[in-house]
């Protein structure tokens, strides 16, 4: 009997994919939806875990899903950080434009709708503002990546468990599960 297909080269082609997703300005606008790029990077390492397996392996199971969701999340968060630290490193904070002009047009629909004063409009405006114009630090990257750290890959062990659903193989109805070890 072979043993499984080792899940670290998965996981880190899984984890690349979550950091490029998450690292990138404006693709990055991704993850606004329920961390969708992590959970569909957790998917992604299961479809690929999946596919080095033959007939003569142990079948995977959910704790296989479960260790490589929290591996390609770990390289996701350091691969993200890396990345979004190094674009704005070169280009400076090139989302900022973007997040100020979505941020103008929702204060602006808030003030025509009479949610928010003028005022409160215009304070909330320069908050956003000066909150984007922060410079990087050494400080503000190890938080961000311990933040990271912690969030993605709860989110990538989600989406490996749903790859588990979808890419396990399914047994025929009325096979007897095989055997424990």
């Amino acid at each position: 009997m072979f043993e499984k297909p080792p899940k670290f080269q998965t996981a880190l082609i899984a984890g690349l994919v979550i950091g490029g997703v998450s690292g990138i300005p404006g693709i990055s606008i991704i993850n606004c939806c329920c961390c969708a790029g992590i959970v569909l990077g957790g998917v992604l390492a299961m479809y690929l875990y999946t596919k080095e397996f033959v007939p003569e392996m142990p079948p995977v199971e959910a704790t296989d899903a479960l260790v490589l969701g929290m591996l390609a999340g770990m390289v996701g968060a350091f691969s993200a950080t890396i990345i979004e630290s190094m674009i704005r490193l070169i280009f400076g904070n090139v989302g900022s434009e973007y997040v100020v002009q979505l941020v103008d047009q929702i204060v602006h629909r808030l003030e025509e709708s009479g949610s928010l004063t003028s005022d409160m409009a215009e304070q909330l405006r320069r908050q956003v503002e000066e909150s984007l114009e922060q410079p990087i630090s050494f400080f503000s990257v190890m938080t961000s990546l311990f933040v990271s750290l912690f969030i993605y890959p709860i989110f990538a062990m989600l989406g490996a468990l749903i790859g588990y659903s979808f890419f396990r193989p399914k047994q025929p109805v009325g096979t007897p599960p095989p055997p424990a070890p």
